[in-house]
């Protein structure tokens, strides 16, 4: 997640690959993804038709 917060310091926008769900483990997309938006940094989600989670 720290990684992640650094990324976002110099992000104008997140894209994110992710399924709506919650985070597995700390640091994970939806993690990331309420970092960004509490940043007010827009974050795009793209999660492909057919695609699941295992």
């Amino acid at each position: 997640m720290t990684a992640s917060a650094r990324m976002l310091d110099d992000a104008d926008v997140l894209f994110a690959v992710w399924d709506g769900q919650p985070a597995r483990g700390y640091g994970g997309t939806a993690d990331v993804a309420v970092e960004a938006r509490r940043r007010e940094v827009p974050v795009r989600v793209f999660w492909p038709d057919g695609a699941r989670r295992d």
